[in-house]
Parts: C-alpha cells; structure tokens; sequence
C-alpha cells in the first residue's frame, strides 16, 4: 500500500469515523459513563491522527505490504464484521447499545480491512474495497435485526404488531374464529400476504412471526436481483455486491413487501417492443395496487412509463405517436386499480365511509424538517438518500442530457415529482413521518431511473444510441465519466447510515413473566361478573386469534390501529358509533393499551397521534369505564363498566 496514494482515503476515512463518534457523543450526552468517555477518548485520538496525516510529508513513498492474498483478507475481515454484528445484538449495554456506536465500529472496521486489502495487493481501488466491506456490514445490521422479531412469546412485540397477525387472520377468519368477519380496510394486499400460513391451518405465532420476517427479507431480496440482473452489464459490477446495494437501499424507507408484487410485475412484463403485453402485466400489476395503497395505485403503470422513456428515443415530429401507448398504460392501469380498490370494497363487508380515512386527517408541516418523530426531518432524509446518486448521474450525462427530447426528461421528472410530492404530503399526515416509508414509490422510480442512465440504458434521441457503449470496461467507464471513486463509497455509506439508525437486542425465549401474566389475564376473564357481556379487545387481539385465549367471541370493530386510524381521521361517523356503545355499557369488559389522559408536546415523538387518541378514545372510554386490573408492567389494562 502506497500511502501517498492512499493519503486522501485515509483523511476522508478518519473525518468519517471522528462524524461517528461525534454522533455517538451526541446520542449519550446525558447519560455519561466510561464508555461516553472512552469514546471520547477515540475522537480525540482521531483527531490526532487526521492532523498528523494531513501534515505529515515523508521523504520518500512510504509502501505498506501485507504477506496474505487479497481474498484472505476479506474472507478474514468479513469474520470479524460477523463477529461484531452478532455481538452488537447480544451485549444489550455499553458501546453495543447504540446505534451510533455500532457504526462507527463498522467504520473503523471498513477503514482497516480496506488498508489491509491495499497492503496485500487489491488491485480495487481502496474506496471500492471500504464500499464493499461497509456494504456487508450494513446488509447484515439489517437483516440480522429482524431475528428478534421471531419469538414465540404470546404477547405484541410493538404498538401494531399484534393487529397485522389479527389483520390477516380476516382472510380465514371462518376456520379461525367459527364466523364470518370483514376484511381489512388498511393494506389489504399486505395482509393477503401474511394470511398464507391461516389458510395452511396454521396457527402458531413464531410460525407466522418467521413468515412476516421471511416476507420482508424474500420480496426485497427478489426485486434487489430482478433489478440487478437488468443494470449488472451496464454497471460492469459484480452481480453480488449490486444486488445487496439495492437491497440495503429499499430499506432506507423501507419500501414495503406487499408493494414489490405490482413492481416485480412491471419489471419482468415491461418489453419496450411488445406494448400490448406490457399493458397486460400493467393491468394485472394495477389491480394488486387498487388493494393496497390509495398512492400506490398509478405506481405500476407510471413505471412502465418511465423504462418506455429511458429505453425508447422519440422519431422527429412523432412525438404525439410516441406518446400513444405510454398513455393507453397510464389509462387501463388507474381504471384497473379503482375497479380493483371499488370491487374490494364492496367484497370487503366494512361500510364504505371506513375506507381512506387519511384524506380527512391532520397536516404537521414541521414534521419535514428535523423533529422529535424523526431526528433527521423528511425533506433532508430523502436530500441524503438521493445525493449520491444524483451526483453520479450528473456526472454521467454531462453534455448528452442535450440529446435526449425534452419531452422525455419532463416526462422523467414529471413521475418523479408526482410520487415526491403525494410521499411528502402522506409523511406529514398524522400518524406519518417517523421514517421515509410513505415516500417508497418514489424511493424505487429514483433507483430505477438512476440506475437505468448509470447503466448506459438510457437512448439518446439524435443518434438513437446508448450514453456509453456496453462494451467499454470499468475502468474507462470511470475514466470517461471522471467520477472520483469516493462518491461510490458515499453511495454505499448513506444506505448503510439508515441501516444502523436504529439498534435493537435479541430477545427468543418467552419468559416466565409472560406465561404468568397470560394466565393471569384468562382467570381475570373468566369470572362470572365477565360471563354476561362480550368483551372488547381493543388491543392484543392476537391473543384470541392464536387461541391463547379461548371460548370468548371476537368483536371485529374497535380493534387498536383501526380505531387510531378513526381517531386521526376524525371520523366522526364510526366514532359515535363506539361512544354510543360506551354510554350504553355494551361490553362487559374492554382490553386496552396503558390508560394515560396527559396530553404531549413536540417534546415528544408522535405527540400529535397521542393526543388525538386521548381525546378522541381515552377520556371517552373512561367516562363509563374504569380500570379493574393491569397487566405486564400496566402495559394491558383490563377496564370495567363504572357503577
């Protein structure tokens, strides 16, 4: 390793570090111990380090050798990113504990092993090397953290957890409950999904915990490689490192499973020269979208759209004859996914006022910068999601954006914007903004397209050829574009930067204090004060669905996330509707989340959704109810009717 030539990495390595432990610092500030210190400690040897490099002028070329082949030392460093992997989710305390301090562990171990795979010889550049070794650190950040989502405790793991098993129940809801029982409002294609183990007689919760997992990790993972199969020889990358690019950069949303289907769909249906049968997968892709989210319903043809435009140049003075069948896609695909979402609803059995019930709720602009909700804001989150890419595509395009049409890059920019703008206004509706999910439409067309143009697949219209012939190597491709290799490395380390936003711990066993408080709950139910009424799960309603509770009748309304939904929509319709069975005393019993009426500040995250369920379900609740028992630490709650 010649460190002349390296001298820059290093600098941009140790300032990248030093920005991790200052984040570190930062996320512990009030909670002081050895390790705040220790970490303290480690900037400041960083910063001695980067002040003496950048100084430092030896009088001859230092080179650095190491005796070991290349593929060993990234077999080796691999191990020790598993290692530490493994370690940040088994040592719940200390440097492990924060997601801060996991990343700048997987810095420094990206930085040394890119050294050391410089001394043995890579002939890679140094930066492709950290890309490479920090890309396996995220994938695996982030993969390995839904291993604690698989436990086969009784109990909900989050807030909505327990209502998406119930949720999908409602597609077997016959078998699993003896009755007929509406379906969902919210996601229906999601929960279609996870209703595969129901209709498989399943009715173990690991089993469908392990299916949830296995969802989110398949559907990403197979659009990752449909993707990447599409670009690999444009992009002259391996096939590997591509597809876990991709696959890190779907979950800096995430960009949700159930909306993989209508896109895997468009992917493998689109044929720039068989119009009509793109339409059919566009059809087909649409009415799964009409299920699923109210924006996601022109997704599937505005995709087709979008690869139309890259792939096909525009013969002069035909641009309205260009035009004919992109727009005959955009026509059947919205009339397919609205004859979709009506025949659903109809098919649904719930009353049609329940459904979109985010076009009445609340607007918090100040969720678009930086908030408690979501520390890094919405609109500087997806700048820092779509910088890296946008400075490669500049810097591929250059002088031949001139040589595509106009018409086609308004067209581009036109889809683009569509999906920015109804993602924003989603993220600051009530109960939106803790991430960038509600932006995953337009998290995937900016993949597409960016990864379309990188990969020379965009056409230009003067000669009808590709920006860069697919013959030319790596090498010149880079040479030709003049792109500096570390804003490859900051493609990689933005995607990585999401994955270790949030830390978490493995937790497999159900302890004994779970088994006691479910028998604690069935004996509180099944006194004979309990036997004269039904009984109203508001929350942990999974707990009849996988018969931990048996012989008490499902009451469908009222269930936790759907009532939350009511509440933020302020539907007042559904809402006297609960209130007037309150007043009348209609359930012997209601089970419920932790009984607080305090109201929230923006001191505190989703303040707003707090205080609409306050208003709107707490206090009401509590004028004819009152609490009998507490369960878990009072995180269930059992209420009876007042006196």
């Amino acid at each position: 390793m010649n460190f002349k030539e390296n001298k820059a990495f290093i600098q941009q390595w140790l300032l990248l570090l030093g920005a991790t432990v200052a984040w570190y610092l930062y996320q512990s500030l009030y909670t002081r111990n050895i390790w705040f210190f220790m970490m303290a400690g480690v900037g400041a040897v960083v910063l001695l380090a980067l002040v003496f490099i950048s100084f430092y002028k030896p009088n001859k070329d230092l080179v650095l050798s190491c005796k070991g082949k290349t593929n060993l030392v990234l077999g080796l460093w691999l191990g020790f990113i598993l290692i530490a992997t493994v370690l940040f989710f088994n040592l719940p305390y200390g440097l492990f504990n924060q997601s801060a301090a996991r990343m700048a562990i997987a810095v420094g171990l990206a930085g040394t092993g890119a050294l050391m795979m410089q001394a043995s010889g890579s002939k890679k550049s140094i930066y492709l090397d950290f890309a490479v070794l920090l890309l396996v650190s995220g994938v695996l950040h982030r993969s390995l953290a839904f291993l604690n989502e698989i436990q086969s405790g009784p109990f909900s793991l989050g807030w909505s957890e327990g209502s998406r098993y119930y949720n999908a129940s409602l597609f077997a809801s016959q078998a699993t409950y003896a009755q007929k029982l509406p379906l969902p409002v919210l996601h229906p294609s999601r929960y279609l999904m996870q209703a595969v183990p129901f209709w498989l007689g399943i009715r173990a919760i690991l089993a469908h915990r392990i299916w949830q997992v296995l969802l989110w990790l398949g559907m990403t993972l197979w659009t990752s490689i449909a993707l990447a199969k599409k670009l690999k020889e444009g992009l002259k990358l391996p096939m590997l490192w591509l597809t876990l690019f991709f696959f890190l950069f779907f979950f800096q949303g995430a960009v949700y499973y159930h909306m993989m289907v209508c896109v895997l769909m468009v992917l493998y249906g689109y044929h720039k020269d068989k119009p009509w049968r793109t339409l059919v997968f566009v059809v087909l892709a649409s009415i799964w979208a009409g299920i699923s989210r109210v924006n996601w319903m022109p997704l599937p043809a505005l995709l087709a759209v979008v690869l139309y435009l890259i792939e096909s140049p525009i013969e002069k003075g035909k641009w309205v004859r260009y035009l004919q069948f992109p727009a005959v896609w955009v026509v059947f695909g919205l009339l397919a996914s609205w004859l979709s979402k009506q025949a659903y609803i109809r098919w649904s059995g719930e009353p049609a006022y329940v459904f979109d019930s985010a076009f009445s709720s609340a607007l918090l602009w100040e969720r678009l910068l930086p908030n408690k909700t979501f520390f890094i804001g919405i609109l500087p989150g997806i700048v820092l999601l779509c910088l890296p890419l946008a400075v490669l595509v500049v810097s591929k395009l250059k002088g031949n954006y001139k040589r595509v049409h106009p018409l086609r890059w308004l067209g581009l920019a036109g889809v683009l914007l569509a999906f920015l703008a109804g993602g924003i206004v989603v993220s600051v509706k009530i109960g939106g903004g803790g991430d960038l999910h509600n932006l995953d439409a337009f998290i995937f067309l900016w993949l597409v397209i960016a990864g379309y143009i990188l990969a020379g697949k965009l056409v230009l219209d003067s000669e009808s050829e590709r920006i860069l012939p697919e013959e030319v190597s790596s090498q010149e491709r880079l040479t030709t574009l003049k792109i500096h290799p570390f804003w490859i490395a900051i493609a990689v380390i933005l995607p990585v930067f999401f994955a270790f936003m949030r830390a978490g711990t493995w937790q497999f066993k159900a302890d004994q204090s779970q088994k006691d408080d479910l028998k604690a709950i069935k004996m509180a139910l099944n006194s004979d004060a309990l036997k004269e009424g039904p009984i109203l799960f508001i929350t942990e309603r999974q707990l009849l669905t996988f018969s931990e509770i048996e012989d008490i009748e499902v009451i469908h309304d009222y269930e936790k996330v759907f009532l939350m939904e009511m509440a933020m929509g302020n539907n007042e319709h559904y809402l006297q509707g609960f209130y007037e069975k309150l007043e009348k005393q209609a359930f012997a019993a209601i089970v419920t989340d932790p009984i607080s009426t305090a109201l929230q500040d923006r001191s505190r995250p989703f303040n707003e959704e707090n205080n609409a369920w306050v208003r709107k379900v707490v206090i009401p609740m509590l004028e004819h109810y009152q609490l009998e028992q507490a369960f878990r630490s009072d995180a269930i709650n059992l209420l009876l009717p007042k006196p």
